[in-house]
């Protein structure tokens, strides 16, 4: 066995046990350095094919895999040596599977122990008093509705995108480039994100999108309710751009569409984080989140109900096979999540609370 085609799977191993105790040296010479290295000429080479290649990978992986087996059991079956063939059949497994880990770990892996984002971006996240809250979420209830006043409404009072969905989906970085000027580090090449064709049949795995790190490419969900598709492609960007930890990653997601040019991205972002703060707010005090709930505005609370029923419709709740494949999803998601360190799993993406209380707080406006 040649054992050289296991170093990239050892330097991985050492990523994921070493890292997490030097997010210093993470930050600085990894996501801020190996990261970019791979990440801006693929991302930006991907970024010019208009359509999703992780979903076009998805769809030809289960027949590449059925040919790739028939092609060995014909090659074995004419092969004067079935040991050496296998073996040789292995190595390449082994090899592809070794520089996947090493791929993966440089990619994103390793962004999940840099620094916190709050020290990176000069954050108090401590814990804010229940009147904080409640400031801020009126703060962004006020926002939604003026950004509201710009955006277009189809025929059942729903946000309608005014672009193509590809069209709209180029226009993330106007945000971050407000950003990128204060923060250098959020810089990427990636400036398509990518709309999923099969967003409908993916709808039921609960995934709104999805960061693949060995294209670059951040996928969106365009079956969701249009007011989520900017948030949701701000989200993905921010895997983009070095950020892994899923509440940084709403967290720049808010930060950047409220800093865009485009109001149906600024009304996106304040919708987002509207809806995680005033879940912090209800488990809190219902009378006071009734006092938020009274600022919204019926369109407001049309695109709410709008994505209430479209979660519904895709949990599977008359039908088992769908029910099952949506647990099995987010169960993944949870316990993939988990792997990385993160103890509270998928829940982590409610914790863009605290960031945003923090942000506001630093803005001196509660």
């Amino acid at each position: 066995m040649r054992f050289w085609i296991f170093i990239p799977l050892l330097l991985a191993g050492l990523m994921f046990f070493v890292l997490p105790m030097f997010p210093d040296f993470t930050e600085y010479a990894v996501s801020r350095g190996l990261f970019k290295v791979i990440t801006i000429p693929v991302g930006f080479i991907t970024s010019l094919i208009p359509i999703s290649l992780t979903e076009l990978a998805a769809v030809l992986a289960i027949p590449a895999v059925i040919f790739l087996i028939v092609l060995f059991i014909v090659k074995l079956k004419k092969s004067k040596s079935r040991k050496k063939t296998a073996l040789k059949a292995g190595r390449g497994v082994c090899a592809a599977l070794s520089i996947a880990c090493f791929l993966y770990m440089s990619c994103h892996g390793a962004n999940f122990y840099r620094q916190p984002l709050e020290k990176a971006m000069g954050l108090d996240t401590s814990q804010k008093t229940p009147e904080q809250l409640l400031s801020v979420c009126k703060i962004l209830a006020s926002g939604a509705v003026e950004a509201e006043k710009e955006i277009s409404r189809d025929e059942n009072g729903l946000m309608k995108l005014p672009e193509s969905v590809f069209d709209e989906l180029t226009r993330v970085g106007s945000g971050y480039e407000k950003l990128v000027s204060e923060y250098p580090f959020l810089w990427t090449s990636v400036w398509r994100q990518k709309p999923v064709l099969l967003s409908e049949p993916w709808s039921y795995t609960g995934i709104s999108g999805m960061y693949f790190p060995f294209f670059a490419e951040c996928n969106v969900n365009i079956a969701q309710p249009d007011y989520l598709i900017p948030v949701t492609a701000a989200h993905e960007s921010a895997h983009s751009r070095g950020i892994a930890f899923e509440n940084e990653c709403n967290y720049l997601a808010f930060l950047s569409c409220i800093n865009s040019d485009y109001p149906e991205f600024r009304y996106s972002g304040y919708m987002l984080a509207l809806t995680l703060c005033s879940n912090e707010l209800y488990n809190y005090d219902i009378d006071m989140w009734q006092e938020v709930r009274d600022m919204e505005t019926e369109g407001m609370i049309a695109d709410f109900t709008a994505n209430n029923k479209y979660i519904y419709d895709h949990e599977g709740h008359d039908n088992k096979v769908i029910e099952t494949i949506h647990n099995a999803s987010q169960a993944a998601n949870d316990a993939f999540i988990q792997i990385q360190g993160v103890e509270d799993g998928a829940l982590s993406y409610g914790r863009a609370a605290e960031l945003i209380l923090a942000y506001y707080q630093k803005q001196g406006q509660i």
